[in-house]
């Protein structure tokens, strides 16, 4: 059993995992309270400006919870479309930055609640990849598409054959996750990373989390880029933040975004 947390402070909003015993295994019911958490979060905009992923333990997700599952009733395909693929568009949909502090393992669906946040900071012992075939399963909950867009083909089809796991710091090597760094400093390392993201645009950020998204989905062709780019600086010159922006670095002070 993994109970999901919701908490905030300082304009900063936390889901944290916390079921050590369990490695953080998620169940549909444990899903269903992230997407709840989730909904709550993104009624707290702009209030929050911030979501930070985090479990409790040495684990952050060791996935599916398949202890009670009946293989011959399961519907893996409605459990993983109708219920984690909505929990996994809910977060990539939240228009703030969202951080994933990751240790351990995050494997399966962890590895997808990981991959669904815009940052990824990862201890650099962390194990990132596919156990799935110990079980005679797929990989899944979008680490296909992860694996081969940062890895290539050889090297993916090496972490799912031999069921070998990279680190963190071979993960950030490999662009996996965004920076690994030594399990002891993660916390505050993230804390620190936080601290700057809050007090960043936000109105920018959103643009920016949309506009990489969809590069990141369509693949546009560069001068479809370069009128993109064009027309979002446009819109974001209009914005308060833009305007301090300038005028604080023409007056060599420190922005105040608000």
């Amino acid at each position: 059993m993994t109970e999901i947390r919701l908490t905030s402070r300082d304009r900063i909003a936390e889901i944290i995992l916390d079921g050590p015993e369990s490695r953080n295994a998620l169940d549909a019911d444990d899903l269903r309270d992230i997407a709840a958490a989730v909904a709550k979060v993104a009624e707290a905009i702009p209030t929050v400006r911030a979501l930070l992923i985090r479990a409790e333990g040495k684990v952050f997700s060791s996935g599916r919870d398949i202890s009670a599952v009946d293989v011959d009733t399961d519907d893996a395909h409605a459990f993983l479309a109708e219920i984690f693929t909505p929990v996994f568009n809910a977060i990539r949909a939240l228009p703030i930055p969202v951080i994933a502090q990751v240790q351990g393992a995050a494997l399966g669906l962890g590895f997808g609640i990981a991959a669904a946040a815009d940052i990824i900071y990862a201890a650099d012992n962390a194990k990132f990849g596919s156990p799935f075939a110990a079980i005679g399963a797929m990989l899944d909950s979008g680490a296909h598409h992860v694996f081969l867009d940062r890895l290539g083909y050889h090297r993916t089809m090496d972490l799912i054959i031999t069921g070998d796991f990279m680190t963190g710091a071979e993960a950030a090597a490999a662009g996996i996750v965004s920076r690994a760094v030594p399990a002891e400093d993660l916390s505050e390392f993230v804390e620190a990373k936080l601290a700057k993201i809050v007090s960043g645009p936000a109105e920018a950020f959103a643009m920016e989390k949309g506009f990489v998204q969809e590069l990141a989905d369509e693949r546009p062709t560069l001068g479809q880029v370069l009128a993109k780019e064009a027309d979002l600086q446009e819109t974001a010159r209009q914005t308060p933040d833009y305007a301090e922006g300038f005028k604080a670095f023409q007056e060599r002070r420190t922005p105040n975004f608000g």
